[in-house]
């Protein structure tokens, strides 16, 4: 008897490296965490009316904010600017406008006291009657991408169930199945492998991480059941036992697969090389749900397919073996 590469008497063997590496990534867990690295930062937030007692000076404002940096020696990372809901039929009382610049930590605490009050002076000076509000905070930059994070994990959860049923209905329930098997999989290997190989992260990374590999796997594993489908139309495969069927089809499969990893493999890393250096910090580890997303759709994909295979395979037999008996009886008829 041929032995296959893909073969059922092999899923206990991987199952168990992969729950090695998931009780490694637990224990590690529960005793250090993930190793996040601290993204500290400073705020400085300039409110002011608008309406009434700056009016159209807008532009004047951030004009003297800037310049006051700029003599200080100082520069900002990234400046939003966030305007109250107007009223139309009282713009009177509502008309605040903010304008929030953040620096890096290493910004003192002196300077920007001095720029907080340089700004206040010459503003109040320019606008008579002014109301301006100047506020000096210390931020943690995590926290600021973290509602995003969440919500585009949210998003892109929904998102892999509608890929997960077009997988039902493009190519069946059974690699459907395997694929959710696959996602949850790569999801927990990836937060595993997070902990084991202690790779530096900022604080929202771990979800960002996890989100990503449920995109890379549902990616790779699709490529997959596309090369499945286009094979197992071969007339050549339905005297194949499901074994000798995905093993066969796999060989052409895998290197279609291997491409596209190939090709993700590059971007990560050319996106990682010119990237700067906080958003070198997210691509490189990239690699990681990707080498785990490699190794469940190349290896583990395949044989917790095959079971739903098998079933697949006695269906479809016992449906001919009806039409076959319906044909033979509307013969004699």
């Amino acid at each position: 008897m041929t032995k296959h590469f893909y073969s059922l008497k092999k899923l206990p063997l991987f199952a168990a490296i992969s729950a090695v590496i998931l009780i490694a990534g637990i224990v590690l867990y529960a005793l250090f965490g993930f190793n996040v690295e601290t993204c500290a930062g400073k705020d400085f937030s300039v409110t002011y009316d608008a309406v009434i007692s700056i009016a159209e000076g807008g532009d004047r404002v951030e004009e003297v904010c800037e310049s006051t940096f700029d003599s200080l020696g100082i520069s900002y990372e990234s400046k939003t600017e966030i305007s109250s809901d107007l009223d139309n039929a009282s713009l009177a009382e509502n008309g605040d406008y903010t304008v929030t610049y953040t620096f890096a930590e290493d910004v003192s605490n002196e300077t920007l006291a001095s720029a907080k009050e340089t700004v206040e002076s010459t503003l109040t000076s320019e606008f008579a009657g002014s109301d301006v509000y100047i506020a000096v905070h210390e931020v943690d930059a995590g926290a600021r991408f973290y509602e995003p994070v969440w919500r585009g994990a949210v998003a892109l959860a929904v998102a892999a169930i509608v890929v997960l049923v077009y997988i039902g209905f493009r190519f069946g329930w059974g690699r459907t199945l395997t694929g959710l098997v696959l996602v949850v999989h790569d999801v927990l290997l990836t937060l595993a492998l997070l902990a084991i190989t202690r790779i530096p992260v900022a604080p929202f990374a771990p979800l960002a991480f996890a989100a990503a590999a449920v995109v890379i796997s549902l990616i790779v594993w699709l490529v997959q059941c596309m090369k499945m489908r286009e094979t197992f139309k071969d007339p050549a495969f339905r005297t194949m036992d499901a074994e000798e069927a995905v093993s066969e089809c796999c060989k052409a499969s895998n290197k279609t697969t291997g491409y596209v990893i190939a090709a993700l493999a590059v971007v990560f890393i050319v996106l990682g090389a010119v990237a700067a250096p906080g958003v070198r910090a997210f691509f490189l580890p990239l690699l990681l749900p990707l080498a785990v997303s490699a190794y469940s759709s190349l290896v583990l994909g395949p044989i917790v397919y095959l079971p739903m295979k098998r079933m697949d395979d006695r269906s479809s037999a016992k449906k001919a073996r009806y039409v076959g008996k319906k044909k033979a009886e509307q013969a004699e008829e």
